[in-house]
């Protein structure tokens, strides 16, 4: 594969037009045509869908999109060492995700408030239990996680065993996330049973999500749900949901980033569970200046 058919496919898929990549590539549009029908061939897949009102993704498109990024960031930064080491400034984060789904807005403005040319942020998106274990072993300096009022007793013991500390950011009530492919869709509010014929998407199952089972949402439970599927990459569990009815629980920090994909949400009627969005660290340990930035954005972000 050619690296500069990826490098044309993000700017397609960026300008939303083959003409307006063109004249960004400085190529003619036929060549670029021609590399776009050479990518398909390659991937075995159609992967842009041309119409009148410009280029839109099919799902192996939007997969390849989020690679594609990857190894063109990858790119720049083999580039950037060939420069001096002063021009070579480099901030790094390394933090965990747990249960949410953050604005695509937190990273852009960490990396522009930290003004260097260059920054290394390497995000792992998991459960929470799984947050929690990378920053006890120093994986991550910081984890973002998302618990419920039930889940949190056994979530501050385990902090203690494994010498963390956590800071409450906020709290929400239960929302139920779904797409327009769901008749529940542009509701303000459901009652639980209501989505027991629809699939239940979750991530996969850790210490956490099994205190779950035995929640009562009004008149059930989440063991009640016998149509489920587990993944475990947001991106992915995004793509479920806009091509399906399927849902996933969530909460009001994640309205504004799913709404942007046509996903609307609605609050869980008859439910007395309420979200606790943490920040997390080893305790006595000094945070890095950049932590300290990003936790500062996070604040700015969601805080009650």
């Amino acid at each position: 594969m050619e690296l500069k058919y990826l490098q044309y496919f993000v700017e397609i898929v960026e300008q939303k037009s083959m003409r307006k990549a063109a004249d960004m590539l400085y190529v003619t549009q036929p060549n670029l045509t021609r590399a776009m029908q050479n990518l398909e061939e390659e991937m075995g897949e159609q992967l842009l869908i041309r119409s009148n009102h410009g280029v839109s993704l099919t799902t192996t498109g939007e997969s390849l999109y989020y690679y594609a990024q990857s190894v063109i960031s990858q790119l720049h930064e083999i580039e950037a060492l060939k420069r001096n080491e002063r021009e070579y400034m480099q901030n790094k984060l390394a933090l965990s995700v747990g249960n949410i789904i953050l604005k695509d807005e937190i990273m852009l403005n960490f990396h522009e408030n930290m003004h260097t040319l260059h920054a290394n942020i390497s995000i792992f998106e998991t459960s929470s239990e799984r947050v929690l274990e990378h920053v006890s072993k120093l994986e991550s300096e910081i984890g973002i996680i998302v618990v419920n009022s039930r889940q949190f007793p056994a979530v501050k013991k385990i902090l203690d065993i494994k010498g963390l500390a956590a800071s409450e950011i906020a709290e929400s009530p239960l929302y139920v996330h779904v797409s327009q492919q769901n008749p529940l869709y542009a509701r303000e509010s459901i009652k639980p049973q209501e989505l027991l014929p629809y699939a239940y998407i979750h991530l996969p199952s850790d210490y956490f999500s099994n205190i779950n089972q035995m929640i009562m949402l009004g008149s059930i439970r989440l063991m009640d749900f016998k149509k489920t599927i587990v993944i475990n990459n947001y991106h992915a569990i995004v793509n479920m949901i806009k091509r399906t009815d399927s849902f996933i629980f969530g909460c009001k920090w994640q309205i504004e980033e799913l709404h942007k994909g046509h996903i609307g949400s609605c609050r869980v009627e008859d439910c007395d569970i309420t979200k606790k969005l943490l920040w997390v660290k080893r305790k006595k340990e000094i945070l890095s200046v950049q932590a300290e930035e990003f936790l500062e954005i996070i604040m700015e972000n969601y805080s009650d």
